[in-house]
């Protein structure tokens, strides 16, 4: 397996910032520039953009860190109370958004599609509520990388894996909101 911190130059830690991060990047496309003596190739550059978007990303830098720190880890797919929580709201949002947008593409006249204008636009209030909620969840899970290390360094991998599933779930309806959002912006 490829070591995606180590392509950046960057230690294995969940503590990575964005700017640490885009720092790294930069220094290693710089290096490797074609312009510079050494160039790269563009299998080089590839790995570099992919270890930029996988550590940039919370959830699939909890990932690639857990395959490196763990050869067989089981995934977690459940779910906690306030994340059941959050679904059902995500859920009656998106039915909301599906519903707005179906009328929409089956309006045939430019009188009914404007009179869908006002639930298009608290369709896309609710959608952007969600997505805050779920911008809090990711946080509160990135807050907790400390101690996620913390427990690791011990042998405990329990609690990435819980972590890791919760930002997984978060992920995906993030960009399920993401995708309503801009059907109901085409509205």
């Amino acid at each position: 397996m490829t070591n995606l911190f180590a392509i950046l130059g960057l230690p294995e830690t969940l503590l990575l910032n964005l700017a640490e991060i885009e720092e790294a990047w930069r220094t290693a496309t710089k290096k490797g520039h074609p312009d510079q003596e050494s160039g790269t190739t563009n299998s080089v550059s590839a790995d570099l953009n992919r270890a930029r978007s996988v550590l940039s990303s919370p959830a699939e830098r909890l990932a690639h860190w857990l395959e490196l720190k763990v050869s067989d880890h089981e995934p977690n797919h459940s779910l906690s109370p306030n994340l059941m929580d959050l679904f059902a709201t995500i859920n009656t949002a998106l039915q909301k958004a599906d519903s707005v947008i179906s009328r929409n593409q089956n309006s045939t006249t430019a009188l009914a599609k404007a009179l869908l204008t006002k639930e298009s636009v608290d369709a896309q209030l609710g959608i952007q509520q969600k997505m805050a909620h779920i911008h809090q969840f990711k946080e509160s899970i990135v807050d907790i990388f400390p101690q996620i290390e913390e427990a690791a360094s011990s042998g405990n991998f329990e609690s990435a894996n819980r972590n890791l599933s919760q930002l997984k779930f978060l992920t995906k309806w993030e960009q399920q909101c993401q995708a309503r959002l801009l059907s109901l912006l085409e509205c």
